[in-house]
């Protein structure tokens, strides 16, 4: 007699996702946005206002350029990011 074995697989844990808020350029729209990861973030920052083509996420307060995933997750919860399109700058 052969004994049955029953093997569940659950899928690997993703980190839970953190808010953030995101402004467009103009700072004139706003956005919270909850996100595990900067591609994430990114993803969900061209669907939110309607984007498409390359991006750049910057701190809204300073300009810096937030372009690794190490930087991204050192980052604390509620960071406010600007979204800049093609040509477009930080500006103060």
């Amino acid at each position: 007699v052969g004994a049955v074995t029953k093997q569940t697989l659950f899928p690997p844990l993703m980190p839970a996702g953190r808010p953030f808020r995101v402004s467009n350029a103009s700072r004139s729209s706003r956005k919270g946005i909850v996100a595990s990861s900067l591609q994430e973030l990114i993803c969900k920052t061209l669907d939110a206002f309607l984007i498409s083509g390359i991006v750049t996420l910057v701190l809204e307060e300073d300009g810096t350029v937030v372009d690794t995933e190490e930087f991204f997750q050192s980052l604390d919860d509620n960071t406010h990011f600007m979204v800049l399109e093609k040509g477009q700058k930080w500006t103060q």
